[in-house]
């Protein structure tokens, strides 16, 4: 029963950032990665690490289910035959999950992609992101800025709908089966 609720613990701490504002996830790094010996707030870490953070529970929900579905009996079968637990993780478990891992990753990416809330706090004005421009252009005035902002948006949904979209054909496989 240990197991179980430490499990359960486990999986509720990894689904955290679904359960707040991913502005605070911004802040609280500012705020918890400020001294020696994680002092991140002078490098460009930080925004990917921010971006992964958000991401995260939509990975797991995404691996976990397909992990889970791996028969134990193929496994310990290549165990048997004298696979090592590397290889059988190479050999048995990888081509099993393969697609659920291009999903998530694309998924993660996609998410990261269009995160604005954790990185407005981080992002360097000298190297913002997409979503942390597009409002800078936004927020100024002029024809030329809003224009700017207009065509980086469109840039940023379209990649966003080529991400989907390529997610989309990896899921479903050539036999309309996951």
């Amino acid at each position: 029963m240990a197991g179980g609720a430490g499990r359960a613990s486990f999986d509720a701490m990894l689904m955290l950032p679904l359960a707040t504002s991913a502005v605070t996830v911004g802040f609280g790094f500012l705020i918890a990665l400020d001294k020696p010996p994680l002092d991140l707030r002078g490098s460009w870490w930080l925004v990917p690490l921010a971006q992964a953070t958000v991401a995260v529970p939509f990975v797991i929900r995404t691996l976990v289910p397909a992990l889970r579905a791996i028969d134990g009996e193929l496994r310990e079968a290549a165990a048997v035959l004298g696979a090592s637990p590397a290889r059988v993780w190479r050999e048995v478990d990888l081509p099993i999950v393969f697609r659920a891992v291009l999903v998530s990753a694309g998924f993660a990416f996609a998410i990261s992609l269009g995160e604005f809330g954790a990185t407005v706090f981080l992002a360097r004005p000298d190297h913002p992101t997409v979503p942390v421009a597009i409002y800078r252009f936004l927020g100024r005035p002029g024809a030329l800025n809003a224009g700017q902002g207009m065509v980086l948006a469109t840039v940023l949904m379209g990649v966003t709908a080529v991400v989907v979209v390529l997610i989309d054909r990896v899921r479903v496989g050539r036999l309309g089966e996951f």
